[in-house]
Protein backbone atom coordinates (compact mmCIF):
# COMPACT_ATOMS: atom_id res chain seq x y z
CA UNK A 1 0.00 0.00 0.00
CA UNK A 2 2.83 2.65 0.85
CA UNK A 3 4.75 1.70 -2.04
CA UNK A 4 1.80 2.07 -4.20
CA UNK A 5 0.96 5.91 -2.57
CA UNK A 6 4.77 6.52 -3.45
CA UNK A 7 4.04 5.53 -6.81
CA UNK A 8 1.28 8.24 -7.38
CA UNK A 9 2.91 10.57 -5.08
CA UNK A 10 5.88 10.58 -7.51
CA UNK A 11 3.99 10.77 -10.63
CA UNK A 12 1.96 13.71 -9.30
CA UNK A 13 5.27 15.57 -8.08
CA UNK A 14 6.60 15.33 -11.51
CA UNK A 15 3.63 16.54 -13.26
CA UNK A 16 3.80 19.38 -10.24
CA UNK A 17 7.42 20.14 -11.50
CA UNK A 18 6.84 20.27 -15.21
CA UNK A 19 4.46 22.33 -15.10
CA UNK A 20 6.01 24.61 -12.97
CA UNK A 21 9.20 24.89 -14.65
CA UNK A 22 7.90 25.68 -18.31
CA UNK A 23 4.69 27.77 -17.56
CA UNK A 24 1.74 27.23 -15.50
CA UNK A 25 -0.69 25.29 -17.07
CA UNK A 26 -2.00 22.12 -15.61
CA UNK A 27 -4.94 20.08 -15.10
CA UNK A 28 -5.31 18.96 -19.24
CA UNK A 29 -7.59 17.78 -20.78
CA UNK A 30 -8.90 16.71 -24.53
CA UNK A 31 -12.57 16.32 -24.74
CA UNK A 32 -14.79 14.93 -27.75
CA UNK A 33 -18.19 15.63 -28.38
CA UNK A 34 -19.54 15.64 -32.36
CA UNK A 35 -17.30 14.37 -34.73
CA UNK A 36 -14.42 12.78 -32.82
CA UNK A 37 -12.31 12.09 -36.39
CA UNK A 38 -12.23 15.76 -37.11
CA UNK A 39 -12.65 17.61 -33.80
CA UNK A 40 -11.75 17.95 -30.26
CA UNK A 41 -11.34 20.55 -27.47
CA UNK A 42 -7.79 20.90 -25.84
CA UNK A 43 -8.53 22.52 -22.19
CA UNK A 44 -6.66 22.76 -19.26
CA UNK A 45 -6.10 25.73 -16.23
CA UNK A 46 -4.11 28.47 -16.35
CA UNK A 47 -2.25 28.79 -13.24
CA UNK A 48 -0.39 31.84 -14.08
CA UNK A 49 1.44 33.78 -17.03
CA UNK A 50 -0.10 35.46 -19.27
CA UNK A 51 -0.85 34.97 -23.06
CA UNK A 52 -1.38 31.48 -23.63
CA UNK A 53 -1.29 29.72 -27.09
CA UNK A 54 -1.48 26.08 -28.15
CA UNK A 55 1.31 24.96 -30.48
CA UNK A 56 -0.23 21.98 -32.64
CA UNK A 57 1.47 19.65 -35.36
CA UNK A 58 1.13 16.40 -36.85
CA UNK A 59 4.93 15.63 -36.56
CA UNK A 60 6.61 15.87 -32.70
CA UNK A 61 9.20 18.48 -32.75
CA UNK A 62 8.80 18.22 -29.00
CA UNK A 63 9.79 21.23 -26.88
CA UNK A 64 10.70 23.35 -29.94
CA UNK A 65 7.93 25.45 -30.04
CA UNK A 66 8.97 27.41 -33.33
CA UNK A 67 8.84 24.43 -35.18
CA UNK A 68 5.36 23.28 -34.86
CA UNK A 69 2.61 24.64 -37.79
CA UNK A 70 -0.45 25.96 -36.02
CA UNK A 71 -0.89 28.58 -33.60
CA UNK A 72 -4.38 29.35 -31.99
CA UNK A 73 -5.42 31.02 -28.75
CA UNK A 74 -8.28 30.06 -26.90
CA UNK A 75 -11.69 30.37 -28.13
CA UNK A 76 -13.11 30.17 -24.33
CA UNK A 77 -11.93 31.35 -21.28
CA UNK A 78 -14.27 30.68 -18.33
CA UNK A 79 -13.26 30.99 -14.62
CA UNK A 80 -14.99 28.35 -12.76
CA UNK A 81 -14.42 26.34 -9.24
CA UNK A 82 -11.23 28.30 -8.83
CA UNK A 83 -9.90 27.49 -12.10
CA UNK A 84 -8.97 29.35 -15.01
CA UNK A 85 -10.62 27.29 -18.03
CA UNK A 86 -9.18 27.90 -21.56
CA UNK A 87 -10.56 25.59 -24.37
CA UNK A 88 -9.22 25.76 -27.97
CA UNK A 89 -11.78 24.11 -30.15
CA UNK A 90 -10.19 22.12 -32.76
CA UNK A 91 -12.24 21.67 -35.90
CA UNK A 92 -11.22 20.18 -39.71
CA UNK A 93 -8.73 17.69 -38.20
CA UNK A 94 -7.18 14.58 -39.85
CA UNK A 95 -8.89 11.49 -38.65
CA UNK A 96 -6.53 8.62 -37.38
CA UNK A 97 -4.04 11.28 -37.20
CA UNK A 98 -1.81 11.91 -33.73
CA UNK A 99 -1.65 15.49 -32.83
CA UNK A 100 1.52 17.02 -30.93
CA UNK A 101 0.82 20.03 -29.18
CA UNK A 102 2.49 22.32 -26.69
CA UNK A 103 0.75 25.48 -24.72
CA UNK A 104 3.02 28.19 -24.88
CA UNK A 105 2.74 31.35 -22.42
CA UNK A 106 4.81 34.44 -20.87
CA UNK A 107 6.45 32.10 -18.46
CA UNK A 108 7.84 29.39 -20.73
CA UNK A 109 6.22 26.30 -22.65
CA UNK A 110 4.18 23.37 -21.33
CA UNK A 111 5.43 19.35 -21.63
CA UNK A 112 4.99 17.95 -25.52
CA UNK A 113 1.46 16.12 -25.44
CA UNK A 114 -0.17 14.12 -27.98
CA UNK A 115 -3.96 12.41 -28.85
CA UNK A 116 -5.14 11.08 -31.69
CA UNK A 117 -8.20 11.52 -33.79
CA UNK A 118 -10.91 8.66 -33.99
CA UNK A 119 -10.49 6.74 -37.51
CA UNK A 120 -12.91 8.02 -40.30
CA UNK A 121 -13.27 4.34 -40.91
CA UNK A 122 -15.40 1.21 -39.98
CA UNK A 123 -12.68 -1.03 -40.62
CA UNK A 124 -10.66 -0.01 -38.35
CA UNK A 125 -11.21 -1.69 -34.73
CA UNK A 126 -11.99 0.68 -31.46
CA UNK A 127 -11.27 0.26 -27.50
CA UNK A 128 -13.47 2.68 -24.97
CA UNK A 129 -13.03 2.56 -21.96
CA UNK A 130 -16.14 3.39 -20.37
CA UNK A 131 -17.50 3.99 -16.54
CA UNK A 132 -18.26 6.84 -13.77
CA UNK A 133 -18.90 7.50 -10.22
CA UNK A 134 -15.34 8.41 -9.02
CA UNK A 135 -16.74 10.92 -6.20
CA UNK A 136 -15.12 9.77 -2.82
CA UNK A 137 -12.30 7.32 -2.50
CA UNK A 138 -9.30 9.26 -4.34
CA UNK A 139 -6.90 5.98 -4.68
CA UNK A 140 -9.38 4.15 -6.27
CA UNK A 141 -9.82 6.84 -8.58
CA UNK A 142 -6.43 7.21 -9.33
CA UNK A 143 -6.02 3.47 -9.81
CA UNK A 144 -8.65 3.75 -13.03
CA UNK A 145 -7.08 6.78 -13.87
CA UNK A 146 -3.69 4.93 -14.55
CA UNK A 147 -5.00 2.11 -16.05
CA UNK A 148 -6.39 4.50 -18.67
CA UNK A 149 -2.78 5.81 -19.64
CA UNK A 150 -1.54 1.96 -19.48
CA UNK A 151 -4.83 0.74 -21.77
CA UNK A 152 -4.25 3.49 -24.20
CA UNK A 153 -7.98 3.38 -25.48
CA UNK A 154 -9.19 5.72 -28.06
CA UNK A 155 -11.39 7.33 -25.35
CA UNK A 156 -13.31 7.45 -21.94
CA UNK A 157 -16.91 7.34 -21.95
CA UNK A 158 -17.40 8.94 -18.34
CA UNK A 159 -21.02 8.48 -17.02
CA UNK A 160 -20.80 11.39 -14.53
CA UNK A 161 -20.91 11.83 -10.49
CA UNK A 162 -16.93 13.16 -11.06
CA UNK A 163 -17.36 14.34 -7.40
CA UNK A 164 -19.00 14.21 -4.40
CA UNK A 165 -20.44 18.12 -3.45
CA UNK A 166 -19.22 19.61 -6.87
CA UNK A 167 -17.20 21.87 -5.26
CA UNK A 168 -14.27 23.56 -6.37
CA UNK A 169 -11.72 21.89 -4.07
CA UNK A 170 -12.89 18.48 -5.38
CA UNK A 171 -12.68 19.64 -8.88
CA UNK A 172 -9.20 20.75 -8.53
CA UNK A 173 -7.98 16.98 -7.07
CA UNK A 174 -10.46 15.43 -9.49
CA UNK A 175 -8.16 17.11 -12.72
CA UNK A 176 -5.11 16.36 -11.02
CA UNK A 177 -6.14 12.95 -10.84
CA UNK A 178 -6.78 12.90 -14.32
CA UNK A 179 -3.60 13.80 -15.28
CA UNK A 180 -2.64 10.35 -13.91
CA UNK A 181 -4.43 9.30 -17.26
CA UNK A 182 -2.05 10.92 -19.56
CA UNK A 183 0.71 7.78 -20.39
CA UNK A 184 4.93 8.54 -19.89
CA UNK A 185 4.98 9.69 -23.71
CA UNK A 186 2.77 12.14 -23.48
CA UNK A 187 -0.23 10.30 -24.93
CA UNK A 188 -3.49 12.14 -23.55
CA UNK A 189 -6.74 9.89 -23.86
CA UNK A 190 -10.05 12.10 -24.93
CA UNK A 191 -12.94 12.00 -22.69
CA UNK A 192 -16.64 12.07 -23.52
CA UNK A 193 -18.76 13.68 -20.73
CA UNK A 194 -21.61 12.99 -18.94
CA UNK A 195 -24.01 14.99 -16.30
CA UNK A 196 -24.30 12.65 -12.82
CA UNK A 197 -26.56 13.64 -10.07
CA UNK A 198 -23.64 15.27 -7.95
CA UNK A 199 -23.04 17.60 -10.81
CA UNK A 200 -25.76 19.73 -9.53
CA UNK A 201 -26.43 21.58 -12.78
CA UNK A 202 -25.69 21.15 -16.75
CA UNK A 203 -23.23 24.05 -16.04
CA UNK A 204 -20.80 22.32 -14.29
CA UNK A 205 -19.72 20.26 -17.54
CA UNK A 206 -20.76 23.39 -19.31
CA UNK A 207 -17.84 25.24 -18.04
CA UNK A 208 -15.05 22.67 -17.09
CA UNK A 209 -15.42 20.76 -20.36
CA UNK A 210 -17.04 22.90 -22.78
CA UNK A 211 -19.84 21.14 -23.64
CA UNK A 212 -21.68 22.50 -26.17
CA UNK A 213 -24.98 20.66 -25.64
CA UNK A 214 -27.14 22.90 -23.25
CA UNK A 215 -29.32 20.27 -22.20
CA UNK A 216 -26.25 18.03 -21.56
CA UNK A 217 -27.75 15.35 -24.43
CA UNK A 218 -25.73 14.54 -27.35
CA UNK A 219 -24.12 12.24 -30.19
CA UNK A 220 -20.72 11.67 -30.64
CA UNK A 221 -19.59 9.55 -34.14
CA UNK A 222 -16.37 7.71 -34.21
CA UNK A 223 -14.80 5.24 -37.05
CA UNK A 224 -17.04 6.94 -39.59
CA UNK A 225 -19.87 4.68 -39.98
CA UNK A 226 -19.08 2.19 -37.39
CA UNK A 227 -20.65 3.54 -34.02
CA UNK A 228 -22.12 6.67 -32.68
CA UNK A 229 -21.86 7.25 -28.77
CA UNK A 230 -25.71 8.87 -27.12
CA UNK A 231 -24.85 10.63 -24.19
CA UNK A 232 -28.24 11.35 -22.55
CA UNK A 233 -29.20 13.19 -19.25
CA UNK A 234 -31.02 11.90 -16.20
CA UNK A 235 -31.07 14.88 -14.10
CA UNK A 236 -33.68 16.55 -16.85
CA UNK A 237 -36.66 14.70 -17.93
CA UNK A 238 -36.41 11.52 -19.73
CA UNK A 239 -39.44 12.62 -21.79
CA UNK A 240 -40.56 15.81 -23.90
CA UNK A 241 -37.51 17.36 -25.80
CA UNK A 242 -34.76 15.04 -25.24
CA UNK A 243 -36.87 11.61 -26.16
CA UNK A 244 -37.70 13.74 -29.43
CA UNK A 245 -33.84 14.53 -29.50
CA UNK A 246 -33.27 11.67 -29.03
CA UNK A 247 -35.66 9.42 -31.31
CA UNK A 248 -35.29 12.09 -34.50
CA UNK A 249 -30.77 11.28 -34.17
CA UNK A 250 -31.54 7.47 -34.23
CA UNK A 251 -33.81 7.81 -37.02
CA UNK A 252 -31.76 10.51 -38.96
CA UNK A 253 -28.49 9.39 -38.07
CA UNK A 254 -27.79 6.54 -35.87
CA UNK A 255 -29.62 3.93 -38.86
CA UNK A 256 -26.94 4.86 -40.97
CA UNK A 257 -23.76 3.52 -38.35
CA UNK A 258 -23.37 -0.21 -37.58
CA UNK A 259 -23.62 0.33 -33.84
CA UNK A 260 -25.85 2.60 -31.34
CA UNK A 261 -24.15 2.58 -27.94
CA UNK A 262 -24.80 5.03 -25.36
CA UNK A 263 -24.25 6.45 -21.58
CA UNK A 264 -26.10 7.81 -19.28
CA UNK A 265 -26.05 8.40 -14.97
CA UNK A 266 -29.32 6.39 -13.33
CA UNK A 267 -29.80 2.76 -14.28
CA UNK A 268 -33.00 2.27 -15.19
CA UNK A 269 -33.28 -1.14 -13.20
CA UNK A 270 -30.35 -0.73 -10.22
CA UNK A 271 -28.73 -3.64 -9.06
CA UNK A 272 -28.86 -2.32 -5.65
CA UNK A 273 -31.97 -2.66 -3.59
CA UNK A 274 -30.70 1.08 -2.28
CA UNK A 275 -31.48 2.58 -5.53
CA UNK A 276 -35.19 3.26 -6.91
CA UNK A 277 -36.41 2.44 -9.94
CA UNK A 278 -36.48 4.82 -12.71
CA UNK A 279 -39.70 4.11 -14.92
CA UNK A 280 -39.65 7.66 -16.96
CA UNK A 281 -36.43 6.35 -18.57
CA UNK A 282 -37.64 3.02 -19.35
CA UNK A 283 -41.21 4.38 -20.84
CA UNK A 284 -39.34 7.04 -22.87
CA UNK A 285 -36.36 5.49 -23.65
CA UNK A 286 -36.18 1.59 -23.81
CA UNK A 287 -38.79 1.57 -26.33
CA UNK A 288 -36.68 3.69 -28.76
CA UNK A 289 -33.49 1.60 -27.75
CA UNK A 290 -36.02 -1.69 -29.46
CA UNK A 291 -37.07 0.29 -32.15
CA UNK A 292 -34.07 1.40 -33.42
CA UNK A 293 -31.79 -1.16 -32.48
CA UNK A 294 -29.45 -0.04 -29.39
CA UNK A 295 -26.88 -2.44 -28.97
CA UNK A 296 -25.11 -0.80 -25.76
CA UNK A 297 -25.93 0.83 -22.75
CA UNK A 298 -23.61 2.36 -19.61
CA UNK A 299 -25.34 3.05 -16.81
CA UNK A 300 -24.11 3.98 -13.65
CA UNK A 301 -24.94 5.59 -10.32
CA UNK A 302 -25.61 2.09 -8.05
CA UNK A 303 -22.29 1.64 -6.77
CA UNK A 304 -22.53 -1.93 -8.34
CA UNK A 305 -21.25 -4.01 -10.87
CA UNK A 306 -23.60 -5.63 -13.04
CA UNK A 307 -24.45 -7.19 -16.86
CA UNK A 308 -27.65 -7.61 -18.70
CA UNK A 309 -28.46 -10.42 -21.20
CA UNK A 310 -29.83 -8.88 -24.12
CA UNK A 311 -33.52 -7.43 -22.79
CA UNK A 312 -36.31 -5.34 -24.52
CA UNK A 313 -38.90 -3.69 -22.45
CA UNK A 314 -42.21 -6.13 -22.18
CA UNK A 315 -44.43 -6.22 -19.51
CA UNK A 316 -46.07 -10.05 -20.47
CA UNK A 317 -45.70 -13.17 -19.09
CA UNK A 318 -41.71 -13.56 -18.25
CA UNK A 319 -41.03 -10.12 -17.57
CA UNK A 320 -39.36 -9.13 -14.96
CA UNK A 321 -39.69 -5.57 -13.48
CA UNK A 322 -40.85 -4.17 -17.20
CA UNK A 323 -37.87 -6.43 -19.31
CA UNK A 324 -37.67 -9.79 -20.90
CA UNK A 325 -34.42 -11.04 -22.27
CA UNK A 326 -34.71 -11.23 -26.09
CA UNK A 327 -31.16 -12.40 -27.53
CA UNK A 328 -31.96 -11.08 -31.28
CA UNK A 329 -33.78 -7.49 -30.60
CA UNK A 330 -32.51 -6.43 -27.34
CA UNK A 331 -29.95 -4.19 -25.60
CA UNK A 332 -27.01 -5.14 -23.42
CA UNK A 333 -26.94 -2.76 -20.35
CA UNK A 334 -23.64 -2.99 -18.41
CA UNK A 335 -22.31 -0.99 -15.62
CA UNK A 336 -23.60 0.66 -12.61
CA UNK A 337 -20.41 2.73 -11.72
CA UNK A 338 -17.17 2.42 -9.67
CA UNK A 339 -14.75 4.42 -10.52
CA UNK A 340 -14.15 5.01 -6.84
CA UNK A 341 -17.14 5.75 -5.35
CA UNK A 342 -18.69 4.14 -1.83
CA UNK A 343 -19.52 -0.21 -3.14
CA UNK A 344 -22.62 -1.40 -2.64
CA UNK A 345 -24.62 -4.63 -2.09
CA UNK A 346 -25.65 -5.60 -5.76
CA UNK A 347 -28.60 -7.38 -3.79
CA UNK A 348 -31.74 -6.74 -6.54
CA UNK A 349 -31.02 -8.98 -9.61
CA UNK A 350 -33.41 -9.62 -12.31
CA UNK A 351 -34.21 -13.04 -14.06
CA UNK A 352 -31.97 -11.19 -17.17
CA UNK A 353 -29.08 -10.35 -15.36
CA UNK A 354 -26.19 -11.82 -16.90
CA UNK A 355 -23.89 -11.29 -13.40
CA UNK A 356 -23.44 -9.26 -10.81
CA UNK A 357 -20.63 -7.85 -8.02
CA UNK A 358 -19.42 -5.02 -6.40
CA UNK A 359 -15.97 -4.09 -6.74
CA UNK A 360 -14.31 -0.90 -8.39
CA UNK A 361 -14.17 -0.99 -12.13
CA UNK A 362 -14.40 0.06 -15.87
CA UNK A 363 -15.70 -1.79 -18.79
CA UNK A 364 -13.24 -2.36 -21.63
CA UNK A 365 -15.26 -2.15 -24.82
CA UNK A 366 -13.51 -3.60 -28.45
CA UNK A 367 -15.56 -2.56 -31.26
CA UNK A 368 -15.53 -3.78 -34.68
CA UNK A 369 -18.14 -4.19 -37.78
CA UNK A 370 -18.40 -7.94 -36.97
CA UNK A 371 -18.63 -7.86 -33.37
CA UNK A 372 -18.96 -5.84 -29.90
CA UNK A 373 -16.63 -6.59 -26.78
CA UNK A 374 -16.91 -5.97 -23.08
CA UNK A 375 -14.93 -7.06 -20.38
CA UNK A 376 -15.14 -5.70 -17.23
CA UNK A 377 -11.77 -4.28 -15.95
CA UNK A 378 -11.22 -5.07 -11.90
CA UNK A 379 -9.43 -1.68 -11.15
CA UNK A 380 -7.77 -1.89 -7.94
CA UNK A 381 -3.63 -2.52 -7.80
CA UNK A 382 -3.20 -0.72 -11.15
CA UNK A 383 0.65 -0.15 -10.07
CA UNK A 384 0.87 -4.17 -10.62
CA UNK A 385 -0.11 -3.98 -14.55
CA UNK A 386 2.10 -3.58 -17.08
CA UNK A 387 1.71 -0.93 -19.86
CA UNK A 388 -0.11 -2.09 -23.04
CA UNK A 389 2.16 -2.98 -26.57
CA UNK A 390 0.80 0.05 -28.43
CA UNK A 391 0.98 -1.45 -31.76
CA UNK A 392 -1.49 -3.73 -30.30
CA UNK A 393 -3.63 -2.06 -27.72
CA UNK A 394 -6.43 -5.19 -27.78
CA UNK A 395 -4.44 -7.58 -25.75
CA UNK A 396 -3.99 -7.61 -22.37
CA UNK A 397 -1.19 -6.01 -20.52
CA UNK A 398 0.57 -8.44 -17.80
CA UNK A 399 -1.27 -7.88 -14.61
CA UNK A 400 -4.77 -6.55 -16.05
CA UNK A 401 -7.21 -8.71 -13.89
CA UNK A 402 -10.22 -9.58 -15.82
CA UNK A 403 -13.79 -9.91 -14.11
CA UNK A 404 -14.52 -13.70 -14.78
CA UNK A 405 -18.38 -14.31 -13.34
CA UNK A 406 -19.71 -17.58 -14.39
CA UNK A 407 -20.87 -16.79 -17.73
CA UNK A 408 -17.81 -15.69 -19.03
CA UNK A 409 -15.13 -12.80 -19.01
CA UNK A 410 -16.07 -11.63 -22.68
CA UNK A 411 -19.94 -10.25 -23.47
CA UNK A 412 -20.10 -11.19 -27.30
CA UNK A 413 -22.49 -8.77 -28.97
CA UNK A 414 -22.34 -10.25 -32.80
CA UNK A 415 -23.95 -7.77 -35.50
CA UNK A 416 -27.02 -8.58 -37.29
CA UNK A 417 -26.77 -8.91 -41.15
CA UNK A 418 -30.01 -7.27 -43.38
CA UNK A 419 -32.83 -9.62 -43.42
CA UNK A 420 -32.76 -12.69 -45.92
CA UNK A 421 -35.77 -14.05 -47.37
CA UNK A 422 -37.74 -15.81 -45.35
CA UNK A 423 -37.85 -20.03 -45.51
CA UNK A 424 -39.58 -22.87 -44.36
CA UNK A 425 -38.72 -26.57 -43.88
CA UNK A 426 -39.11 -27.18 -47.65
CA UNK A 427 -36.83 -24.43 -48.19
CA UNK A 428 -34.28 -26.22 -46.55
CA UNK A 429 -35.23 -29.42 -47.37
CA UNK A 430 -34.51 -27.96 -51.46
CA UNK A 431 -30.57 -27.49 -49.93
CA UNK A 432 -29.87 -30.74 -49.55
CA UNK A 433 -26.85 -29.87 -47.77
CA UNK A 434 -24.95 -29.26 -51.03
CA UNK A 435 -24.01 -25.90 -51.86
CA UNK A 436 -26.34 -25.18 -54.53
CA UNK A 437 -28.91 -23.26 -54.53
CA UNK A 438 -27.97 -21.57 -50.90
CA UNK A 439 -27.75 -18.28 -49.87
CA UNK A 440 -24.41 -16.68 -49.96
CA UNK A 441 -25.89 -14.03 -47.74
CA UNK A 442 -23.17 -12.99 -44.83
CA UNK A 443 -26.20 -13.92 -42.95
CA UNK A 444 -26.59 -17.51 -43.80
CA UNK A 445 -22.68 -18.07 -44.08
CA UNK A 446 -22.31 -19.15 -41.03
CA UNK A 447 -24.90 -22.06 -41.09
CA UNK A 448 -25.12 -22.60 -45.02
CA UNK A 449 -22.83 -26.43 -43.95
CA UNK A 450 -25.00 -27.10 -41.23
CA UNK A 451 -28.24 -27.19 -42.57
CA UNK A 452 -28.69 -30.19 -43.98
CA UNK A 453 -31.72 -31.86 -45.37
CA UNK A 454 -34.49 -30.81 -42.46
CA UNK A 455 -37.42 -32.26 -44.08
CA UNK A 456 -36.13 -35.88 -41.92
CA UNK A 457 -35.14 -34.15 -39.12
CA UNK A 458 -36.70 -34.59 -35.97
CA UNK A 459 -39.61 -31.77 -34.65
CA UNK A 460 -39.18 -30.70 -30.85
CA UNK A 461 -42.37 -28.78 -29.81
CA UNK A 462 -41.23 -26.23 -26.80
CA UNK A 463 -42.64 -26.88 -23.24
CA UNK A 464 -45.57 -24.19 -23.31
CA UNK A 465 -45.51 -23.85 -19.57
CA UNK A 466 -41.59 -23.98 -18.65
CA UNK A 467 -40.33 -22.62 -22.36
CA UNK A 468 -37.86 -25.46 -22.87
CA UNK A 469 -37.09 -27.74 -25.40
CA UNK A 470 -35.50 -30.89 -24.96
CA UNK A 471 -32.64 -31.80 -27.21
CA UNK A 472 -31.08 -35.19 -27.20
CA UNK A 473 -27.53 -35.88 -28.41
CA UNK A 474 -24.59 -38.46 -28.71
CA UNK A 475 -21.20 -37.76 -28.17
CA UNK A 476 -18.36 -40.50 -29.74
CA UNK A 477 -15.18 -38.71 -28.33
CA UNK A 478 -14.71 -35.74 -25.40
CA UNK A 479 -15.97 -32.17 -27.34
CA UNK A 480 -16.58 -28.95 -26.81
CA UNK A 481 -20.44 -29.00 -27.76
CA UNK A 482 -22.56 -25.89 -29.12
CA UNK A 483 -26.19 -26.26 -29.31
CA UNK A 484 -27.26 -23.26 -31.93
CA UNK A 485 -30.79 -22.08 -32.66
CA UNK A 486 -30.99 -20.40 -36.05
CA UNK A 487 -34.39 -17.90 -36.58
CA UNK A 488 -36.10 -18.07 -40.23
CA UNK A 489 -33.42 -15.23 -41.05
CA UNK A 490 -30.59 -17.61 -40.63
CA UNK A 491 -29.74 -15.41 -37.29
CA UNK A 492 -28.22 -17.39 -34.38
CA UNK A 493 -30.76 -16.20 -31.79
CA UNK A 494 -29.58 -18.68 -29.06
CA UNK A 495 -26.16 -20.51 -28.19
CA UNK A 496 -25.63 -22.96 -25.18
CA UNK A 497 -22.05 -23.85 -25.04
CA UNK A 498 -20.93 -27.06 -22.91
CA UNK A 499 -17.38 -27.68 -22.51
CA UNK A 500 -15.64 -31.27 -22.34
CA UNK A 501 -18.35 -33.64 -23.19
CA UNK A 502 -17.50 -37.41 -22.33
CA UNK A 503 -18.42 -39.73 -24.67
CA UNK A 504 -22.29 -40.84 -24.15
CA UNK A 505 -25.92 -40.10 -24.48
CA UNK A 506 -26.94 -36.92 -22.95
CA UNK A 507 -30.46 -34.84 -23.09
CA UNK A 508 -29.86 -31.14 -21.94
CA UNK A 509 -32.72 -28.75 -21.77
CA UNK A 510 -32.56 -25.97 -23.96
CA UNK A 511 -34.23 -22.39 -22.29
CA UNK A 512 -36.00 -20.16 -25.44
CA UNK A 513 -38.98 -18.76 -23.57
CA UNK A 514 -37.18 -15.43 -24.69
CA UNK A 515 -37.86 -15.84 -28.08
CA UNK A 516 -40.78 -14.76 -30.23
CA UNK A 517 -43.47 -17.80 -31.29
CA UNK A 518 -42.70 -19.54 -34.55
CA UNK A 519 -40.11 -21.88 -36.38
CA UNK A 520 -36.38 -22.90 -35.45
CA UNK A 521 -34.04 -24.54 -36.53
CA UNK A 522 -31.65 -26.04 -33.95
CA UNK A 523 -27.92 -27.66 -34.57
CA UNK A 524 -25.74 -29.64 -32.28
CA UNK A 525 -21.90 -29.31 -33.24
CA UNK A 526 -19.10 -31.00 -31.33
CA UNK A 527 -15.43 -29.62 -31.78
CA UNK A 528 -17.36 -28.30 -35.25
CA UNK A 529 -18.74 -31.49 -36.26
CA UNK A 530 -22.81 -31.62 -36.51
CA UNK A 531 -24.07 -34.69 -33.99
CA UNK A 532 -27.83 -33.89 -34.41
CA UNK A 533 -30.11 -31.67 -36.06
CA UNK A 534 -33.70 -30.65 -35.43
CA UNK A 535 -37.08 -28.96 -36.39
CA UNK A 536 -37.38 -26.76 -33.01
CA UNK A 537 -41.05 -24.75 -32.51
CA UNK A 538 -42.32 -22.75 -29.94
CA UNK A 539 -45.96 -21.76 -29.86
Amino acid sequence: MLRKQSVIFQTLLLNLLAFAAFGRVDKLRVIWQGNASTSATIAWNQASGTDPVLLLDVNDFGKNADEYGLSKRPDRIQLADDMNNHFVRLENLLPNMTYYFLIKDSEGTSLRYFFTTAPNSPDRRLSIIAGGDSRNHREARQDANILVAKLRPHCVMFGGDFTENDHPKEWKDWFDDWQLSIAEDGRVTPIIVTRGNHEYSNKSLIDLFDMRAAGGFYATSLGGDLVRIYTLNTLIPAGGEQRDWLENDLRSHGSKYHWRIGQYHHPMRPHTARKSEKNDQVAYWAPLFLKYNVNLMVECDAHVVKSTWPIRPDNGPGSDEGFVRDDENGTVYIGEGCWGAPLRSNDDDKTWTRASGSFNEFNWIFIDKEKIEVRTVMTDGAGRVANIDPKNIFTSPVGLRIWNPANGDVITIAAKAPAVPAFDENMLASRGGSEQGASKHPSAHAVEDETGNWEACPLIVADAATGEAQIKYNVDETSNVVIRVINPKLQEVTRLELSNQTPREYLRSLKISHLPPGKYLAIVKGDRKVLRRYRLVKN
